[in-house]
This record gives C-alpha cells, structure tokens and sequence, in this order.
C-alpha cells in the first residue's frame, strides 16, 4: 500500500498554520481588519446670516452691502450731500460747494503761507483761497467739456441701487455740469470775501487770526 510522505518542514508549517494565524518571522501589525470611519458634513437646517454680502444680492453691480453702508444713517448723511441731492438744481449745488470749500481755504492760507508773518496775511490769505477756487473751477470746465456732449442726455442711472425709479440727475449733462461750475466760482469767492470779512473786518476775537 502506498503512503503519502510530507517532508518535515512542510508538516511543520501545515500544524503551526492550524494551531496559530500569525505568521513565524514577521514583528509586523497583526493582519486583523480595523473598522473604516466616514466623516460626512451635515448641512444645517438653520440658514447663516452673512453680514457682508453683494448689494441687493447680485454680485455683477460690483458693491457690497454692508452693516455700514446699509445703514439708514449712512444712507440718509449720503443722500443729503449735494452731489447726491438730485431735487435741487445744479447751480444751487455748485453754489452750497463752493461756499463750504472758499470758507475753509482762507485759514490755512493766512496762517501758513509765506506772509503769515506779515500785517497782510488776511488779505493773502484770501486772495489764495480765490486763487485756488478759480483753478479748481477751469479744472472742473475741463472735466464738463471731455466728458459731457452738448444736448446729450444724462448719463445718470435712472434706477436706484434699490431697484427704485428716479429721474436722471441732470448734473450729469453739459448744460448741468455748466452750471454747477459756475455755482462753485461764485461760491467759493463768495464764501472766501465772507470768511476775511468775519475775521478781519468785524475784527471778533478768534484765537486765530
């Protein structure tokens, strides 16, 4: 009868295979089977609230609404400047930036010109600040000229940023932009012969002079 013969190594790797799954010989990790984990992003039911955000929610005008700029102080400080006060004709509004800009130029004219130490500092003063409002208004006559056609009409949106109807600001037209130039020379003479005639005319004691 034949018998079937098994070399001695291999009956030994065949017992040591029963008695034990690790392999001889390896110091390695067992080959046990670790559980996998999933991490998954759950979207919440509550909606966030973003606090800066394109305005009106479309992000093609290219302006952002934020908790500043939205603000109905804000808004109402903007809308009441004269740049921005559409009712009012545009010489009105030429005229009340003029006043504002010849009133504040003669101070510093007077005080740190280069008579400043002189008896005629005020007169100096004042004629820089005409100066000065003369120059910016041939600076604004360019800008009407290469930017506004004659008889063209406004290029003023007629659409608020909130989507509300409003009529085209005619500043934004040559005749417009005209008189609003003329509306900032005179004002600004004007507002420059107020200011010396308040600190150097009625002589009031101002701690400067």
């Amino acid at each position: 009868m034949a018998t079937a013969y098994a070399p001695p190594m291999a009956s030994q790797v065949m017992k040591s295979g029963l008695v034990s799954s690790k392999p001889r010989g390896l110091s390695g990790a067992s080959l046990t089977r670790r559980p996998r984990f999933v991490v998954k992003a759950v979207k919440s039911d509550k909606g966030t609230y973003q606090v800066v955000q394109p305005i009106n929610g479309d992000p093609f005008i290219g302006s952002l609404e934020t908790p500043v700029t939205s603000s109905p102080l804000v808004a109402w400080y903007l809308s009441n400047l004269p740049a921005y006060r559409t009712a009012v004709s545009p010489l009105l509004r030429g005229i009340e930036v003029g006043l504002a800009h010849g009133y504040l130029l003669v101070g510093p004219f007077a005080l740190t010109g280069p008579l400043r130490n002189t008896p005629i500092h005020g007169q100096a003063g004042t004629l820089g600040a005409i100066g000065l409002v003369s120059i910016l208004s041939v600076c604004l006559t360019m800008y009407g000229v290469a930017s506004f056609n004659e008889g063209a009409p406004s290029t003023a949106p007629a659409l608020t940023l909130t989507g509300r109807k409003k009529e085209a600001d005619k500043l934004q037209t040559a005749e417009g932009w005209s008189q609003f130039t003329g509306g900032f020379f005179f004002g600004g003479v004007s507002g420059a012969i107020w200011a010396y005639f308040l600190l150097y005319v009625l002589d009031l004691p101002y701690f400067f002079k």
